[in-house]
């Protein structure tokens, strides 16, 4: 596996982790510390993931711009990976 393909296939996967701790704790307990520690953590493992996706080389146009997705990019960007690593 390319190095590229590896890091966004491990950012991905922490921005899957932590926008769904985020959305559990909106659904459940709704601790107010819990959201503004991890907010920025995954605003910043979104950003890392996007520069990672549009600065990479040799990757899909389809993986460059569904990357850049709120929400669903990391999801998007590894199921992309996964098929790069394929071809």
């Amino acid at each position: 596996m390319r190095p590229i393909l590896r890091a966004l296939e491990v950012l991905s996967v922490l921005e899957l982790l932590s926008i769904a701790v985020l959305l559990g704790n909106l659904v459940t307990v709704h601790i107010d510390g819990v959201a503004s520690l991890l907010g920025p953590v995954h605003g910043a493992l979104y950003l890392a993931v996007a520069v990672t996706a549009v600065l990479g080389r040799d990757l899909l146009l389809r993986t460059r711009l569904l990357a850049l997705i709120p929400v669903l990019g990391g999801v998007f960007t590894l199921i992309n990976v996964r098929a790069e690593v394929r071809r």
